[in-house]
């Protein structure tokens, strides 16, 4: 080990030369604090064994400067003194001294106090070793991390691609939606299209939980709820189905034929499939087991756009709401199990009429489920309250008033607003 040897006197210095020299360490000698202090600042000496009292610079004055230092390592610092009052010792210690030795100095006490001082020089090296590789272990976590929130972000515009980017125009309806995730990606999905020329369909999914995995799910349920014309879809009747319909249509025809001739009016069967079957099919593909415990509630719905005939199957979801032309707040629904629980649940359906001006809600539980500081739902109730004091706004002006309600009953300041649960609503008005 290097030691710096400070003393102003040369006798002193040639006698603990020697005796560092056989102990194995390289000496570096200096005659007082001042020349120490130069040579400290450019040589990468740990070890200083100093004199007390000197010239120009003493030991004290020497471990100040040492300890106000903006050095990268640190320097064990041990003075020789004659001295025995225990103020100056305390003088030492609080300028920063770590060791004593009482001059005439021993070769054994030397040692051991040398021994002492790489005991706490190795110890000193050994956690910059650690501090230096958890350094490059958190600059190997920020690049991971930041890797993961762009990854995260990316996901999160991948997922709101599969939302609604506009309405039908096809359709004589208004259409306005909200999609408030808990964190970067949701469990929530929604989404809307044309089944004919005078069908639509709906619906609003809430993946049991939220994060990746339910975000995951529901991206998996907006394919899987497509109305694009695949063999596999689950809202369109397949050719199979349909050519079996039309059989049993023309049969229906043919024992329809009443003595004059005339056939009795029939229904032409649609193209899709109802809401319950709807539900039906997607439990069974959708089970919780050993690999996946995801469920999720769900309402999927048909709206006639030209005589506001509709069809929905609740599966466990909050009650969708009919606000009236006059403001009144009708409940639809009865309740039904979530999907994906149970292989045997069965699933109904209600119809209902939606007449021009009138307006159907339907939402996940985040928004009645939102809490205020005093931990009180929003609830139902209030989430009715405003479908009715702003009917006479437009309908997208209508689901801002209740994201700006749910903000301001969630938290006072707009800036804090943080849902602890995915939220999402969808808005249909059958144009006045």
């Amino acid at each position: 080990m290097r030691i710096l040897l400070v003393d102003d006197d040369d006798s002193t210095r040639r006698l603990l030369d020697a005796m560092l020299t056989k102990m194995g360490h390289e000496v570096v000698h200096a005659n007082d604090g001042q020349e120490a202090w130069k040579i400290l600042q450019h040589d990468q000496i740990n070890f200083v064994l100093s004199d007390w009292v000197m010239p120009r610079m003493d030991g004290v004055e020497l471990c100040r400067r040492l300890r106000a230092s903006n050095r990268t390592h640190y320097t064990y610092v041990v003075l020789f003194t004659g001295k025995d009052q225990d103020d100056d010792v305390v003088v030492a210690m609080e300028a920063g001294a770590d060791d004593f030795l009482t001059k005439p100095v021993q070769a054994k006490e030397l040692k051991v106090r040398i021994e002492s001082g790489r005991r706490v020089l190795s110890l000193e090296q050994s956690l910059n070793t650690k501090n230096r590789e958890l350094e490059l272990v958190n600059e190997a976590l920020k690049v991971s991390q930041q890797r993961i929130l762009l990854d995260l972000q990316a996901a999160a515009a991948i997922q709101r691609d599969l939302l609604p980017q506009a309405p039908l125009d096809c359709f004589p309806v208004d259409l306005a939606w909200a999609f408030m995730p808990a964190d970067e990606l949701a469990g929530d999905m929604f989404n809307f299209y044309s089944l004919d020329d005078d069908h639509m369909g709906f619906y609003l999914a809430d993946v049991s939980g939220h994060g990746v995995p339910a975000a995951m799910m529901s991206v998996h349920l907006s394919k899987t709820l497509s109305a694009e014309p695949r063999p596999d879809s689950l809202v369109r009747l397949s050719e199979q189905e349909k050519a079996s319909d039309n059989a049993m249509g023309k049969n229906f025809l043919l024992g329809a034929l009443n003595r004059r001739g005339r056939v009795l009016n029939r229904r032409s069967s649609p193209a899709y499939r109802e809401p319950k079957d709807v539900a039906a099919r997607l439990n069974s593909q959708f089970q919780t087991g050993d690999h996946s415990m995801f469920y999720f509630t769900m309402i999927y719905g048909v709206l006639n756009t030209r005589t506001g005939q509709g069809t929905l199957c609740q599966a466990g979801h909050p009650y969708p709401l009919i606000c009236r032309r006059d403001g009144s707040v009708q409940r639809l629904g009865e309740g039904g199990l979530p999907i994906g629980l149970m292989l045997d649940a069965s699933f109904e359906q209600v119809e209902f009429q939606l007449d021009r001006g009138d307006r159907l809600l339907i939402y996940s539980d985040g928004i009645t489920e939102a809490m205020n500081p005093a931990k009180e739902h929003f609830g139902e109730d209030r989430l009715a309250d405003c479908l009715t004091n702003y009917r006479s706004c437009s309908l997208q002006q209508t689901v801002d008033q209740v994201k700006f309600k749910l903000a301001e009953w969630h938290c006072s300041a707009e800036a804090d607003f943080n849902l602890t649960d995915d939220a999402s609503m969808l808005a249909i008005e059958r144009s006045a």
